[in-house]
């Protein structure tokens, strides 16, 4: 069996919570300069990221930002999978991967330590993570 192929552990010669996600750091292809050339992809890519949330695949995504706080082209997906293999697969459903139009690096990565707590107004109909 492939690395690829194994089900991911964690390194237990670390504490804290134990649990192996997935990076998926995405990049705009060779030949993808603009958001105009994905523009035109844009509603299939959020239906995607909408049902790989719902299935609970997706635990975060979003661009990367540059200096100025303005999106950089670079993006990243926190993925729930069983393997490399698997969070390969729901990476390829990405409509920007599946027509070429970005490229990506999966990371496996240990979560030991860390905080999170979310506020949500019902009547306001906001969250807030702080």
């Amino acid at each position: 069996m492939s690395n690829e192929h194994m089900q991911a552990r964690p390194d237990e010669r670390h504490s804290g919570a134990q649990v192996v996600v997935f990076l998926c750091f995405t990049e705009p292809a060779e030949g993808i300069s603009s958001e105009a050339d994905l523009r035109p992809h844009l509603d299939a890519h959020k239906a995607w990221l909408a049902e790989i949330e719902e299935s609970s695949e997706l635990l975060f995504a979003g661009p990367m930002l540059d200096d100025e706080y303005r999106f950089s082209g670079s993006g990243l997906f926190v993925l729930r999978a069983t393997s490399v293999a698997e969070a390969k697969e729901i990476a390829d459903r990405d409509p920007f991967h599946a027509r070429g139009l970005r490229t990506y690096k999966i990371v496996p990565w240990q979560l030991n330590e860390g905080r999170l707590e979310v506020r949500l107004s019902l009547s306001g109909g906001r969250f807030r993570i702080v």
